[in-house]
């Protein structure tokens, strides 16, 4: 993921530094939401139904616990290169 964008401080590019560990968090999020969705379908589960929708709430509550925790010294912006004018 690249989003680059000005410093309001020195003018610089910078750009948004993703931990590696946050994609994959939102991908298994997804991906057992969706596992689950299809087997919840495919059973006509009302459980599995609910069991997918806490799966898929696990992604986003754990992103912010992540970064107050685990990545509080992880540099959330890094310099991209010189500032095209």
């Amino acid at each position: 993921m690249r989003m680059e964008s000005d410093c309001s401080f020195c003018g610089g590019r910078i750009r948004m530094n993703v931990h590696p560990l946050e994609p994959r968090i939102v991908y298994w999020s997804f991906g057992s939401f969706a596992a689950l969705a299809v087997l919840a379908y495919s059973l006509h589960s009302d459980m599995l139904i609910l069991l997918a929708l806490a799966a898929g709430m696990v992604g986003p509550t754990a992103l912010p616990v992540l970064e107050r925790t685990y990545l509080r010294n992880w540099a959330r912006y890094v310099p991209s290169g010189p500032k095209a004018d």
